[in-house]
This record gives structure tokens, C-alpha cells and sequence, in this order.
């Protein structure tokens, strides 16, 4: 009897042994959160290069449409609508609180916690973003002043003229054409950074990380407890910056479609946008100066390299 307990105790664990274990189910909410996150990754990781193309290409065609064919008066073709007065006027400072968030969490984890290159090699790409931003407005305000006329030659100023009611000829490249793309370039380069945010889990589980990337224990550690607790909060930073790229691109044919300027006008608006996002990204951050911020997600761990399997 003790033998064949002991013979059928050794088949129950033979059986066992062989079952693979069964991984855990997954929560639902943790299922909306992975397709989410997929949703985004889709939207916010479009190639550069293809959003510049599609915008020049969007511009050019929705402008020439615009001319032939006059769209019927809506809601969004006065500029003084809700979304305009409220989002697109003031775009650069919900995008400077949107970004300046994700960039600094994000940056954060990857630098291992050290403020000073969170700062100085990060978020000062902001910086940047901002003083083209400031500089360029300024210079279409200038340029619409100096090359433009009243309907009448009383009025010497544009500000006189448009109050006493009359037309000012000018050349007014759009400033919302140039806000909108700037913006978006903008998100499209710094949402890299995210791009393998899972190879950066994978990489610090790693038991020799310190070795291969010349990191101290505290850095490890510094980096595996902020990865676990600002991840959720990257994560709906990254919501946010898709939808606000929705927003922008919609609020960007709006633009393009409806008479607010003329094609040239627009055109130079959305090439001057490119201009300083090829300056910025392809050219200044690429020097690798010691003064200048490095590119979104550079950094020691230089997780963004790591082929993915």
C-alpha cells in the first residue's frame, strides 16, 4: 500500500511538473491601458520626415482648394471661435506645459535622476523651441508692417488703418500655420524619447547595467524607482500630447482651408516651421557641444538603441 502511494504521489507530481504554468490574467484595465498607449505610439511616432511632407503637401493643396472654391461660413471660420480665442492663440503655452512635463519626467528617469542634465541637456530644448517661436512672430509683425499699405494713404501704420476701418495691404505670413507646424515638429522629435520606453524596463532589470553602461549602484537604483513610479504619470502625459496633436493638425486645416490668409503667405509660414525644426534638431543638436541640449532621449543608458525582440 505505502509503494503504491508513494508510485502514485510521484505521477501527481510528474503531471504537475509538466504543466506549464499559466500567466496571469489580464485586468481590463490594464488591457485599455497597453491598447492605449499602442494608439499613441501610432499617432505620435509617424516618421518625421512623412509629417513634413503631408503638412508642406496639406498646405499647398487645402491653400489652392481654399482659392477655388470658396467654403461655406462656419462656426470655425470666424476667428474668433472658442477653439482659436482659447487653444490656438495661446498654443505654445499649453504645448511649453504639456511637453515641458512629459520632457522632464521622462528625462528624469533616463538621466538617472540628475537634475542638472534634466535641465541643461533637456528641457533646454524648450528654450529653443520657444525663442524661435518669440523671434519669428515678431519678425512676421515687422515684415506685414514695413512691405504693407492702407487702402488709403492717410494711415501710415497698419494699426491706424485697420481702426479706422479700412484694408491693410501687406504681406502677412500666417502666424497660425507657422504655430501649429512648429508645434507639431516639435512633439513629433521629443515623443522619440518614448518610443522604447519598454527596452528601458528591459535594460535596467539587468543584472551587469552598471558595467556595461559605467553607472554607480545609486544611479541604478535612482533609475529602476523612478522608472516604476513616474512610468503612470509619462504615461498620461502621452495621452495628453496625442490628443493635443489631434487638436493642432484639425485646427491646422482650419487654417489652411478657410480664407484667413493668402497661399503664399501660408506656404511661407509652413516653410518657415520646417526651417526651424531642421536647424534645431538637424543641425544644432547634432554638433554634440558640450553648451548645447542633446537630442530627446539621449543619454547614458542609451536604451533608444537597443534593438527590440
Amino acid at each position: 500500500m505505502a509503494s503504491t502511494h508513494v508510485r502514485n504521489s510521484k505521477k501527481s507530481q510528474n503531471k504537475t511538473a509538466g504543466k506549464k504554468k499559466l500567466p496571469d490574467p489580464t485586468h481590463v484595465g490594464h488591457f485599455f491601458s497597453i491598447l492605449t498607449m499602442s494608439l499613441c505610439k501610432k499617432i505620435l511616432h509617424i516618421d518625421t520626415a512623412v509629417k513634413i511632407g503631408v503638412y508642406l503637401c496639406g498646405v499647398l493643396i487645402g491653400s489652392v482648394f481654399s482659392d477655388i472654391f470658396a467654403l461655406p461660413k462656419s462656426y470655425f471660420s470666424d476667428k474668433k471661435n472658442i477653439f482659436n480665442r482659447m487653444f490656438v492663440s495661446f498654443g505654445f503655452g499649453w504645448t511649453l506645459i504639456l511637453l515641458g512635463g512629459y520632457i522632464f519626467l521622462t528625462s528624469f528617469v533616463y538621466t538617472c535622476g540628475n537634475m542638472k542634465l534634466v535641465v541643461r541637456k533637456h528641457l533646454l530644448r524648450l528654450a529653443i523651441s520657444t525663442i524661435w517661436w518669440f523671434i519669428l512672430t515678431k519678425t512676421f509683425s515687422y515684415v506685414d508692417s514695413v512691405v504693407g499699405v492702407c487702402s488709403i494713404s492717410n494711415y501710415k501704420r497698419k494699426y491706424d488703418c485697420l481702426k479706422a476701418g479700412r484694408a491693410w495691404l501687406g504681406f502677412d505670413i500666417s502666424g497660425h500655420v507657422f504655430l501649429l507646424i512648429h508645434i507639431l515638429l516639435t512633439i513629433s522629435e521629443e515623443a522619440k524619447s518614448f518610443k522604447a520606453w519598454t527596452n528601458l524596463e528591459l535594460l535596467l532589470k539587468e543584472e551587469d547595467i552598471g558595467v556595461k553602461r559605467n553607472l554607480t549602484e545609486q544611479q541604478i537604483s535612482q533609475a529602476r524607482i523612478s522608472y516604476q513610479s513616474l512610468t503612470p504619470y509619462i504615461k498620461i502625459t502621452v495621452l495628453l500630447l496625442t490628443l493635443w496633436t489631434i487638436f493642432c493638425e484639425f485646427m491646422l486645416i482650419i487654417s489652411v482651408v478657410y480664407r484667413f490668409h493668402t497661399l503664399t503667405q501660408k506656404v511661407t509660414a509652413a516653410f518657415v516651421a520646417v526651417g526651424c525644426w531642421f536647424i534645431t534638431y538637424q543641425i544644432t543638436l547634432e554638433t554634440k557641444s558640450a553648451f548645447l541640449p542633446d537630442q530627446p532621449g539621449q543619454c547614458t543608458l542609451n536604451y533608444m538603441k537597443i534593438r527590440q525582440s
